[in-house]
């Protein structure tokens, strides 16, 4: 707490210490024992004690070198180690969404790639976000398991048995830990958000419906109230690394009397300076390791309090902020076999595609490779714009990136199939004029046609076309990613560039007028 504020005493409850690291169990996750010494002890005749976190949160797998340089999560931990030179109780965390929207490594390895370079990072604390239930139960958990991390997660339980009916091994994540660093003892707990579905829209409900094995409660001012309640007491310190955002943050401090510190990450905020509100500190860093955040606090040692406290935001910026050259070389050894993905052009453009013309590139080819008659995508769901010239597989992706809301499951914009009439398809035709459209120009009334549509759309149907059409269910097809890459390698093995010709017969129609920065469906914004 802060001095100016109220103290809380320090009473000690069964808590284990090892060599400058303590862990209290509580909950079936338990707590683990930090076995090895990360801090000093601490100078028994010192009155004051200085903490330094080290923060980050969002990177989205944005861990790529830079070509002939550096990892940006190497800067991160170079940075972590220039402030624990200066002060060795420092701490490293990081709230959350580590996967997805960043390298296309970790779409390739399905997950691995990421996992192993959160692992190999070394964080002392950190959050599970939304986008780290992603690619299911079996990598959520293997996640969780990290060596080197205490890992969060206050709001998430496993139940007895998962959806298999087989007992449900324990998690790697924690409801609640405590650190000692130096003479200060620091209670930890992590929250994450709620979950997104197919409309990218977010929802109160579980991160994998229809599986037994997780459960998620969303009544954060009740679990941290109830945190606070049990631990307050046993700890000098109790922060809260959180994957809410800033708002949910905000208003959990307000109604809650207790937090010294949050962590916070899930919206992005970039803060030049820390909000504070009644007694807490709330510091948020940005996302895609654009950013890091330091706050350095004064701890007083004899009143049990916190003196102040000073934010630094940190650009994380290449041949600026020191790296690691330790952690550069294991990503660069995980990312060696997708060098090729990574870095390498396969194809090329002969102009410059704005996110319209991308559309409907990607329409064109769900109908050249995926073998259907006329395919839909949204306008707006192009990230970013491509200049003329060679493109790499990771360039695609970065336009294209995946998101697979509900969790487990394909990417909101990704393609389904689904046989209709020709009068149907005439339909759909009317009801999405914010999509590019690759396919017949006047479908025949009567005929029967596959599509592709994204997601929502063919998941939705009422909502979007005001029936159901079809006649058959909609079936996963594949990603946007994945069609466009596979379109431009059959173009350059014939020696075509992406954006070149167009097959006889067919026709389309391109919407220009849209706005948004990408990533979105027709109609909606993005997240």
């Amino acid at each position: 707490m802060a001095c100016a504020v109220f103290c809380f005493g320090l009473f000690l409850s069964g808590a284990t210490s090892r060599g400058g690291a303590a862990s209290v169990p509580h909950g079936a996750g338990g707590g683990s024992v930090q076995n090895q010494p990360r801090w000093p002890s601490g100078d028994v005749a010192a009155t004051t004690q200085k903490i330094s976190f080290v923060h980050v949160s969002d990177v989205h797998a944005n861990y790529n070198p830079v070509r002939g340089g550096s990892s940006p999560v190497a800067r991160l931990r170079g940075y972590f180690e220039q402030v624990r030179r200066e002060n060795p109780y420092a701490i490293f965390t990081n709230a959350g969404d580590d996967y997805e929207k960043g390298s296309i490594a970790e779409e390739v390895s399905r997950g691995l790639a990421t996992r192993e370079i959160v692992q190999a990072m070394h964080y002392d604390v950190r959050t599970i976000g939304n986008h780290d239930f992603a690619w299911g139960i079996d990598e959520l958990m293997a996640f969780s398991r990290d060596p080197s991390a205490i890992v969060l997660a206050s709001n998430t339980k496993m139940t007895a048995a998962n959806s298999r009916g087989r007992a449900a091994k324990p998690p790697g994540w924690q409801d609640y830990a405590v650190l000692r660093v130096g003479r200060v003892k620091i209670g930890f707990f992590g929250l994450v958000s709620k979950p997104w579905n197919e409309k990218d829209e977010q929802y109160d409900g579980e991160f994998y419906p229809g599986m037994e094995g997780v459960r998620s409660d969303f009544d954060f001012v009740k679990i941290a109230r109830g945190i606070i309640a049990k631990h307050r007491g046993e700890v000098d310190l109790l922060v809260l690394v959180s994957h809410l955002g800033i708002e949910e943050d905000a208003r959990l401090a307000r109604e809650t009397q207790g937090i010294d510190v949050i962590l916070g990450g899930h919206s992005h905020t970039v803060m030049a300076e820390p909000l504070r509100v009644k007694g807490t500190t709330i510091i948020h860093a940005g996302a895609r390791a654009e950013n890091i955040g330091r706050f350095d606090l004064e701890y007083d040692l004899k009143k049990r309090c916190i003196r102040h406290g000073a934010f630094t935001l940190i650009p994380n910026r290449e041949g600026e902020t020191p790296v690691d050259e330790a952690t550069d070389r294991e990503v660069k050894k995980i990312l060696h076999s997708y060098r090729g993905a990574l870095y390498d052009d396969f194809t090329h453009l002969y102009a410059d595609q704005n996110k319209g013309d991308m559309a409907l590139l990607a329409a064109r080819a769900a109908v050249e490779t995926l073998e259907v008659d006329a395919a839909f995508v949204g306008l707006n769901t192009a990230r970013k714009e491509w200049r003329r010239g060679g493109l790499t597989r990771q360039d695609i992706f970065d336009a294209f990136s995946v998101e697979r809301e509900p969790a487990g499951t394909p990417g909101f914009t990704s393609l389904y199939r689904l046989k209709i009439t020709g009068a149907e398809l005439a339909r759909i035709k009317a009801a999405l004029p914010d999509s590019a459209y690759w396919g017949p120009v006047t479908p025949a009334p009567e005929a029967v046609y596959t599509v592709a549509l994204q997601k929502a759309m063919a998941l939705h149907q009422r909502e979007y076309f005001g029936r159901r059409l079809g006649l058959s269910h909609p079936e996963p097809a594949t990603e946007l990613w994945d069609i466009l890459v596979r379109f431009a390698s059959e173009r350059s093995a014939g020696r075509l560039a992406l954006d070149e010709g167009a097959p006889a017969g067919q026709g389309y129609r391109l919407e220009a007028a849209y706005q948004g920065d990408g990533g979105g469906l027709p109609g909606r914004g993005s997240n």
